[in-house]
């Protein structure tokens, strides 16, 4: 297993940030695709919640930052071609709890499938940070999907994928909105990115976010459910190698010292059974993971300073 350099892993007290998961819209999907095939098949479908997560915080006594992991979709196709619901843009969502996509001045980007990070222009003032393997991965799948005549609708390369992302996300480029990681690397005061490479897919990472309270990881779809780094079970759908995500699992719990409930994943519903939630509306949940130091409480008639929620 690889050895991590201390300061990436110590929690400290020298950084804090309230954490908040989003859902920005359901997804009617198979049990399996998320569980994984065998413990979790003929279980018909259950709905699931599509997730971003509002960090902000930094060095305690010094600047505020204010950090999106992944930033949803836009593209009404998807709309359509999936079992979408309640799917709501990021100025209602991040209105929840008291900020606006003005406000965010990084998104860190777990990869490059089109729930996580097709809405990136939504954000006009964030950089976006994503690994260098990543693009490029894409960038040949894309080229590969060509050669071979693909059409969207029916390839498996593009199931999951916009190549529309990799047009707009390469003008990103030229206008120094992206910006790429080569590995682990702290990419904010506290938070510190750190690739699972070739696991679900070709440069997904994850972040550990260093709190008063410990470490949390947000870690998008390295981890859809608990139950994949709990049972060690990889899901039934991914782009990538399922022993790379053991490994990533395994990772994971060294970090956290075995406390999975420390881990965002990026589509269980049982995240707002395990930490403070609630549901405007009935229509998409908001979670309230950590509050840093001296931050309220934003769940409705429940006053809360800077607790583990």
């Amino acid at each position: 297993m690889d050895d991590y350099p201390t300061s990436l892993i110590q929690p400290g007290h020298d950084t804090d940030y309230s954490i908040w998961p989003l859902a920005y819209c359901q997804a009617d999907m198979p049990y399996d695709f998320f569980g994984g095939s065998g413990p979790f098949s003929n279980r018909g479908t259950c709905c699931i919640p599509m997730i971003y997560t509002l960090l902000v915080g930094g060095e305690v006594g010094g600047k505020t930052h204010i950090a999106l992991v992944d930033c949803g979709f836009k593209q009404e196709k998807w709309l359509r071609r999936y079992a979408f619901s309640t799917w709501e843009d990021p100025r209602t969502v991040l209105g929840r709890v008291g900020y606006a996509p003005e406000d965010v001045e990084a998104i860190l980007v777990t990869h490059m499938h089109f729930d996580h990070m097709g809405n990136f222009e939504a954000f006009p003032n964030a950089k976006l940070y994503v690994q260098l393997d990543e693009y490029v991965g894409w960038a040949q799948a894309v080229s590969l999907a060509r050669e071979l005549g693909d059409q969207e609708e029916t390839s498996w390369i593009f199931s999951s994928f916009d190549p529309d992302d990799l047009v707009r996300a390469s003008q990103g480029i030229a206008d120094g909105k992206i910006r790429f990681l080569r590995g682990d690397a702290e990419v904010l005061p506290g938070i510190t990115a750190h690739l699972a490479k070739d696991s679900h897919t070709f440069g997904t990472q994850w972040f550990l976010v260093r709190t008063r309270n410990g470490p949390f990881a947000v870690v998008g779809d390295t981890v859809y459910w608990y139950s994949n780094v709990e049972m060690m079970w990889p899901p039934g759908y991914n782009q990538g190698n399922a022993f790379n995500q053991i490994h990533a699992y395994q990772r994971l719990k060294t970090v956290l010292k075995g406390e999975t409930q420390r881990i965002i994943p990026g589509h269980d519903p049982l995240i707002w059974e395990r930490h403070s939630s609630w549901a405007p509306q009935k229509i998409n949940q908001v979670g309230e993971v950590n509050l840093g130091l001296g931050e309220a409480s934003r769940r409705p008639n429940r006053p809360k300073l800077g607790t583990l929620a």
